[in-house]
């Protein structure tokens, strides 16, 4: 397997339609759209926080996805624990950091094996 097999032209053209079409805004309120999709999604969630305030304190938006390929990719490529993180800020329109946690596979090759998203 490679880097290659995660990711090709042909999704990306895709997520461009979906995207272009509104396929992705399952509801006009961006927090129901997430709850939407969460409720969907819920195989590939670890960990959902939607932004609150308590007491003072605020709390972020915070949600965790781990797909079934991403979870055996961690326990095959976990390397005695050693894992690895890259971190994405500023490329959407609500300013979100995405943090990618990866592993390499046996051909020095990054495989993603959890997105973390938070405001």
């Amino acid at each position: 397997m490679t880097h290659d097999d995660f990711l090709r032209l042909q999704d990306i053209a895709y997520l461009d339609q979906k995207h272009k079409k509104g396929i992705w805004c399952l509801h006009t309120n961006p927090t129901l759209s997430i709850q939407s999709w969460v409720c969907a999604h819920l195989d590939d969630v670890l960990h959902f926080q939607d932004a609150s305030e308590a007491n003072g304190i605020h709390v972020p938006f915070t949600i965790r996805i781990q797909t079934l390929m991403q979870l055996q990719a961690m326990f095959q490529f976990d390397h005695n624990g050693l894992i690895f993180m890259d971190a994405t800020f500023g490329t959407n329109n609500v300013k979100y950091l995405l943090f990618t946690l990866m592993a390499f596979n046996f051909h020095c090759t990054r495989v993603p094996i959890v997105w973390v998203i938070t405001s």
